[in-house]
């Protein structure tokens, strides 16, 4: 339907924003038709004239205080302090008189009454009390202060009014004429000052309430009733929405039978502010920064978990409905409130509503739903048909907010999921799931990184991948060749872990074995399962899965987890567990399924993420392609803007990218996706220092030199794994033989040179150095056929001559033969320094 309200002027901008029932496309609440006894193939209709009822507030009886009243204490702030005891004459103060035929005598006077002094102190504070309404302060913070909100001054209530002439424009068009004209009154105590907008139910008013301090109010009609049970149904909705009570939610002040309105009135709070609707369309892109639009999500999801905890839900949330009023966010239109599985019209508005609820009902899940699409519609365009929103979300490929910001889509594809079952369980869930992703997106953008307080998982145990390349130069010292790949165990062991449900059964026991050896630990559980109050507990059984894998019974932790019962095998705990075992029996593919289906429950939390990408290094390894470049030059730029370590403003092409699920074993896709993950975590979490080795040792096996240096120049000089990551540095500027050059070269030695002279392993990276530089030096020297011109400076101590190169290597080598621990690679050593030294007459 067309909201008549659009002609004329906006009505849904701050002169009548308050509009209830229209959608942000122009789509008005709708009713849906629910029936929980009908038969399930059975149609479901709609009805554009129903609404929900509700009911009187009841009054509450005054507290005996137990004899003890509340006393008054004079104050006179206007009395003399020399007089404090004086009692003041009110009609002291003399004037002229006013002669009533409009003449003065000469002379004659009369006494004049006085506004007493408390009156003019009380009438003083008034005035400055109204006068300082919409007075700026600094705004709200929300999410532990990473976001403040912008404080926005109420509006003029009476600039909310529709003018005649839209009025006209809106009837001419079929839209019923408004039932309230200006100056009617509401039982004898609501004056209407005129309509501000139009809904499912009719007209919306603006009235002023005489009976208290003439404060604004907005009247709403509510369902007619012809029958018993509709009557009852109302009564019922009545005592619910008048028992509504949260500082989010607009308040509901009466309710008023009226035969202008067959239902009657609702009485409501008058919010003066603009929507969310209204805020998103003055914004440049007629989207909101991100951050603030999280912000108002998580003002407004308390809100809803509150009716949820009552047993109602919302039904009808969208930007219209979201009212922004200096620093308080606040729900308006309480119309389509129902209780949860209540069963006739259900009032929600296309685009927003989730399909399944003419087959569910009102449920949490369908609340959830409402809140994702808001979301959505606040930060990116969606697509739209006949002015409504098109179900669904646009891909990355098609968002580039999504591309970079996947966690965000993450989020949001989970709380609009076509399956309800599949959505947040809750408001608290998804506020949780949300400040994670906030966290990222703040990162990622400002370069602002907050610690994750509110995590779903342990902190990273231990790192993994992190000495791999450095040690392998332990080999000069005793000949012990080293591997230089990362290794599932090792992974598994530095992965954090899920935490403990506080409220699961067995949490008070599992707290109390927290540091029992794990062979106890499990003869303590599975007594502990036979019990009838821990029979019920998800933690026990998982977490007899943990202590097997710690116990290294890989195989029984797999034979437990898959004889769990359906209930437990769709907790995502199960699946984080399953993902683990998957990674120690070398089923990468497995696991891969198993740590993305987390990723998709816990789109905030930062654990599977790194689970994934380490993963995928993984399966690349096992393929054999861990060091071979794997991506074109497109692909490249793609994946470095993807990590977030350059602070690249511009945007690369992405139509050549391999997609953006994760479920692959394409080569491509797995690198492609571990420099982004790793990047991501990196970006988000200064202390997994497990990402920012992984990303460095992709963006190295891609030739990505510089990058991959950045990405662990990152670490604080305060990370015991700094001097590590130094080192690291070194060697990756001088293993990459395409792009070495004398200036990496010179690089890598000035890096060498400042690092504290008690790192014990500076004279094996030194001589590696020296080692590579040589080799250059000779390449170039084939190259050029004759002499290479380089820097006359030194590199470290010797000369950056072929002959200098040998003397200091000879030297380096002979340093390091006094240290090995065996005889006879200490032979080797200085056999190999005999044969690089330079040639001499001796």
């Amino acid at each position: 339907m067309t909201n008549p309200n659009e002609h004329g002027r906006e009505i849904d901008s701050a002169d009548a924003d308050r509009q209830h029932g229209t959608s942000d496309t122009g789509q008005a609440t709708e009713a849906t038709f629910f029936d929980p006894f009908a038969d399930d193939d059975a149609d479901s209709g709609t009805d554009s004239s129903a609404s929900p009822a509700s009911s009187d507030v009841d009054d509450g009886d005054d507290e005996d205080t137990g004899g003890q009243s509340t006393q008054a204490t004079p104050f006179d702030p206007f009395a003399d302090d020399s007089d404090g005891n004086e009692t003041h004459d009110d009609t002291a103060v003399t004037g002229p008189a006013t002669d009533p035929g409009g003449t003065q005598g000469v002379g004659d006077t009369e006494r004049q009454p006085t506004i007493d002094s408390g009156e003019r102190s009380r009438r003083e504070a008034l005035s400055t009390f109204r006068r300082r309404r919409g007075t700026s302060r600094a705004g709200a913070e929300v999410a532990g202060g990473m976001v403040r909100l912008p404080f926005i001054p109420p509006t003029n209530p009476q600039d909310a009014v529709i003018s005649d002439d839209a009025i006209e424009k809106a009837v001419a068009e079929g839209t019923e004429r408004p039932v309230l004209q200006p100056g009617d009154m509401v039982a004898a105590q609501y004056e209407v000052l005129g309509p501000i907008a139009h809904g499912g139910l009719g007209w919306i008013y603006l009235a002023v309430d005489h009976n208290v301090s003439d404060r604004w109010v907005v009247l709403k009609g509510m369902m007619a009733t012809t029958t018993a049970h509709e009557r009852a149904v109302a009564e019922s909705e009545r005592a619910f929405l008048a028992d509504i009570t949260h500082p989010g939610i607009v308040k509901i002040f009466n309710f008023i039978d009226d035969p202008r309105s067959p239902g009657g009135f609702i009485i409501m709070e008058y919010v003066g502010g603009p929507s969310l609707r209204h805020r998103r369309r003055r914004q440049p892109g007629n989207t909101l920064p991100i951050d603030i639009a999280i912000g108002y999500i998580l003002e407004v999801l308390p809100a809803l978990d509150y009716l949820h905890s009552r047993g109602v839900v919302y039904n009808d949330l969208k930007p219209d409905n979201i009212i922004i009023t200096e620093d308080q966010v606040k729900l308006i239109d309480l119309g389509a409130v129902s209780g949860i599985g209540a069963f006739g019209h259900i009032f929600g508005t296309r685009g927003f509503q989730a399909p399944e609820i003419a087959r569910t009902g009102p449920t949490i899940a369908s609340d959830i739903y409402t809140v994702g699409r808001t979301l959505a519609s606040l930060i990116v365009k969606l697509p739209v048909t006949d002015g409504v929103y098109d179900r669904g979300l646009p891909t990355p490929n098609d968002e580039p907010l999504f591309r970079k910001y996947l966690s965000l889509y993450r989020l949001l594809l989970r709380a609009t999921d076509e399956n309800p079952e599949r959505r947040f369980s809750s408001a608290g869930a998804m506020a949780n799931q949300i400040i994670g992703v906030l966290r990222e997106v703040l990162a990622i953008r400002d370069g602002r990184q907050y610690p994750h307080l509110d995590t779903r998982f342990t902190a990273q145990r231990s790192t993994f991948g992190t000495k791999h390349l450095l040690f392998r130069t332990d080999q000069l010292i005793d000949g012990i060749e080293r591997s230089v790949e990362t290794t599932a165990p090792e992974v598994v062991a530095a992965l954090p872990t899920p935490l403990t449900d506080p409220n699961d059964p067995g949490a008070s026991l599992l707290s109390a074995a927290s540091l029992t050896e794990p062979s106890e630990v499990l003869d303590t559980l599975k007594a502990a399962l036979k019990q009838p109050d821990m029979s019920s507990s998800t933690e026990i059984p998982l977490t007899i899965v943990r202590a097997q894998l710690d116990l290294g019974m890989t195989t029984e932790a797999v034979l437990t987890l898959r004889g769990m019962d359906d209930r437990l095998q769709r907790d995502w705990r199960h699946q984080w567990l399953s993902g683990v075992s998957n990674l120690l029996t070398s089923d990468f593919v497995a696991a891969q399924a198993c740590f993305n289906e987390v990723l998709n429950t816990l789109p905030g939390e930062p654990a599977p993420k790194l689970a994934l990408a380490a993963t995928d290094e993984l399966m690349l390894q096992h393929q054999g392609m861990n060091t071979t470049r794997l991506l074109d030059s497109t692909v490249q730029k793609a994946a470095l803007a993807l990590t977030y370590t350059q602070g690249a403003q511009q945007s690369p092409d992405y139509s050549e990218v391999p997609g953006w699920t994760h479920l692959s074993q394409d080569p491509v896709a797995l690198r492609f996706h571990t420099i982004r993950l790793y990047g991501l975590v990196w970006a988000t979490n200064a202390s997994t220092v497990s990402a920012a080795f992984g990303l460095a040792r992709q963006l190295h096996a891609e030739g990505l030199v510089d990058a991959a240096v950045a990405a662990l120049d990152r670490l604080p000089q305060s990370s015991r794994h700094h001097r590590m990551a130094r080192l690291t540095t070194v060697l990756m500027l001088i293993t990459e033989q395409s792009s070495l050059n004398e200036a990496r070269l010179r690089r890598a030695a000035r890096r060498l040179e400042i690092l504290p002279t008690n790192e014990p392993r500076i004279p094996q990276v030194r001589l590696a150095v020296l080692a590579a530089a040589l080799e250059w030096l000779r390449a170039e020297q084939e190259k050029t056929d004759g002499p290479v011109r380089v820097a006359k400076a030194p590199l470290f101590d010797v000369e950056f001559t072929e002959r200098g190169l040998r003397a200091g290597i000879e030297q380096g080598l002979r340093d390091i033969a006094r240290q090995s621990p065996f005889a006879r690679h200490r032979f080797r050593l200085v056999d190999m320094a005999n044969r690089i030294r330079p040639r001499t007459w001796f």
